[in-house]
């Protein structure tokens, strides 16, 4: 439900952010921009009306970047499996 002036992100993007943003990442987010922890979980969870978007855009790059990071692991993860598994046929 939106209201006049309140403007929160959508749930999906409040969502992708919650499984990819770390505590590091939001601690380091919020200490660029001088804030408190919270703001940016305000922001995260959409509690905040209308969040600054230079955070946001900050938020949302580290997200990627994380997101980035969790498919090459997971592609040389699966590599090494293959590996294993022609070694046993």
């Amino acid at each position: 439900m939106e209201l006049d002036g309140y403007h929160p992100i959508d749930s999906l993007l409040s969502s992708i952010l919650k499984k990819s943003l770390t505590t590091v990442d939001i601690h380091a987010i919020a200490n660029k921009y001088n804030v408190h922890y919270n703001t940016i979980i305000n922001i995260r969870d959409r509690r905040k009306k209308s969040p600054n978007k230079n955070v946001l855009n900050d938020m949302i790059r580290m997200a990627i970047k994380n997101q980035k990071q969790n498919i090459a692991n997971s592609k040389e993860l699966l590599n090494q499996l293959q590996k294993e598994l022609e070694k046993l046929t």
